[in-house]
């Protein structure tokens, strides 16, 4: 990504009339590389830049005037890192699509850290433009993105998933879905008691510590994990 062209000042951000915008605002330190992003983004006509910063301060004094529908974030900035400042700017408007640029490709345990604290997406900047682009207008809607990325436990964790009992792939299942201890226990006809317990066996056996590592793990493979 960092070798893309830097193009001439203010080409490539003429905008189409009477498209629906995806608006964007982008934080980003180095101006060549923001700029050369955003010659690639803004050939698009449905994307509407709507602001742009190098730190995160300026970004959310911003952000509520600029009211974007996707931030583009780098995930470390001069004055602060881009998890924080998501992290305040989705606390004022939940409904934000965040998009973090990392410096390489992420583990599984930055990603379940990331998904948890609202991040729909990460692209590491060793991927190309295309990926990125692709990635906003996926997450515009405020779906998660995923992409290729694969945890590096994976394949020990399938085969870890599929020694689970049954009832215990049925509330990892549902755990997945995001769906309250409550609402298991009532659905399986079990005090939250036994889920918490089943959850913590769970946990043990498939290496995972915190509920977004199993969200997209089950994500990754919802058809193994159905078998």
């Amino acid at each position: 990504m960092s070798s893309i062209e830097s193009p001439s000042a203010g080409q490539g951000r003429l905008m189409a009339p009477g498209q629906r915008r995806l608006r964007l605002y982008v934080t980003m330190g180095q101006r060549l590389l923001r700029d050369s992003l955003l010659f690639h983004i803004l050939l698009h006509d449905e994307v509407e830049l709507v602001g742009e910063s190098e730190t995160g301060v300026a970004t959310l004094n911003r952000l509520k005037r600029a009211t974007p529908s996707v931030l583009l974030i780098e995930e470390n900035l001069q004055d602060n890192d881009g998890l924080t400042i998501a992290e305040h700017a989705l606390a004022v408007n939940p409904s934000l699509s965040v998009l973090l640029i990392s410096d390489t490709p992420v583990s599984s345990g930055r990603m379940a850290i990331y998904l948890e604290a609202g991040i729909k997406a990460v692209v590491s900047k060793d991927q190309p433009v295309q990926e990125l682009i692709k990635t906003l207008f996926y997450i515009r809607n405020g779906q998660v993105y995923v992409g290729n990325w694969q945890p590096e436990s994976a394949p020990a964790a399938m085969l870890a998933y599929q020694a689970l009992s049954g009832r215990e792939r049925e509330v990892a299942q549902l755990m997945a879905k995001r769906l309250p201890v409550r609402d298991i226990a009532g659905r399986l006809g079990v005090s939250c008691k036994t889920v918490h317990s089943y959850k913590d066996r769970i946990f043990v056996k498939l290496g995972f510590e915190r509920l977004p590592e199993l969200i997209l793990f089950m994500q990754r493979h919802q058809h193994g994990a159905a078998e």
